[in-house]
């Protein structure tokens, strides 16, 4: 059984481009490096009972250790509290085991919870937990369409336009969304997603993906992740 944990920590070449999927955070607004726990060692936990178990309590330690520490790297607090509200665990082969479920979370002092999806691979034979595939916000009841900020929109192409120019060293990398859609994540997230394509010009175009989470309080980018190649995340 695993309870609500509250946890303190800090946290080629453009050549074969439209082959190759890439995944990526901007680094002034995010890092993407995997972590399997967090840097220093938490101020004092506060738990509440909780009942989500997957009936494996070192699956279930293991995977809400690695849920935990994603979740405040990627959202660059100092403060968060998360509840794992289910464990799906499906046979990947032999030795791991691909698990998933839906939780939440609370940012520093916030009354709030803010749902969210994870997806991570068990290695039974170490008892140890991948880096996991988080979708925060848009998840949970209450949470809903909202209309896109242009402002916001706008900031997302240019940050993200920069990092691709400098990533693979093409000047002025244009970026154009098909599809954009802001959902509330509680009252203080906003989740914008986009699709489209980024253009470099001669060098050509590549699919590209955007998930990105924007703080209302702290007036902040928390996360943003683009995607080259595909589509899918």
């Amino acid at each position: 059984m695993h309870a609500p944990i509250r946890t303190t920590t800090r946290h080629g070449r453009l050549r074969g481009l439209l082959a190759v999927a890439c995944l990526a955070a901007v680094p002034a607004l995010a890092q993407s490096s995997p972590v399997a726990a967090p840097p220093g060692p938490p101020s004092p936990v506060a738990q509440r009972a909780g009942s989500a178990t997957s009936g494996d309590e070192a699956l279930d330690n293991a995977v809400a250790a690695v849920v935990v520490a994603a979740l405040a790297e990627q959202l660059d607090t100092a403060s968060i509290e998360v509840s794992i509200d289910s464990f799906d665990v499906a046979i990947s082969s032999l030795r791991d085991r691909r698990v998933s479920g839906q939780g939440r979370l609370r940012l520093g002092e916030d009354a709030e919870w803010i749902g969210f999806r994870y997806s991570t691979l068990y290695d039974t034979l170490f008892n140890s937990a991948g880096y996991p595939q988080l979708t925060i916000g848009g998840v949970a009841a209450g949470e809903r369409l909202v209309p896109n900020d242009a402002v916001l929109v706008r900031q997302l192409e240019d940050q993200i336009a920069g990092e691709l120019d400098r990533q693979f060293g093409v000047p002025t990398a244009r970026l154009q969304f098909d599809d954009i859609s802001t959902v509330e994540g509680g009252q203080r997230l906003l989740r914008i997603t986009a699709e489209g394509v980024a253009d470099f010009g001669r060098s050509g175009m590549t699919p590209v993906r955007i998930e990105a989470l924007y703080d209302l309080v702290a007036n902040a980018w928390r996360r943003v992740n683009y995607e080259l190649g595909g589509t899918t995340r």
